[in-house]
């Protein structure tokens, strides 16, 4: 399960470190973000067709299975990261609205 919180990150945080997994925790949410991004992707289009790939740390991309850019998503804030920290509930709807503006103009 994808991690939606600072609480959630932190427990997956531990677990992955126990395990001898040495991710921060900065390297974790902008992973986590990534992950839900192409989850709701994977979903509003029923099914893998398209891809998410980290651009920076303030911007993914949407990209189509012949390799094409379909648009972007950006930071709300100073950077993905940030945003997830600061208001990981508002993120996901954001997420969530940019994966159905995506798979809805195909």
């Amino acid at each position: 399960m994808i991690p939606e919180n600072m609480e959630e990150v932190h427990k997956r945080l531990a677990e992955r470190q126990a395990a001898g997994d040495t991710i921060t925790e900065t390297a974790l949410v902008y992973e986590t973000v990534c992950d839900l991004l192409q989850n709701y992707l994977d979903n509003a289009e029923d099914g893998h067709y398209d891809s998410v790939q980290p651009v920076d740390d303030q911007t993914l991309a949407f990209v189509s299975v012949m390799g094409r850019q379909l648009g972007t998503y950006h930071a709300q804030g100073k950077s993905l990261v940030d945003d997830f920290q600061t208001n990981s509930f508002q993120m996901l709807l954001d997420l969530e609205e940019a994966a159905l503006k995506i798979a809805g103009s195909r």
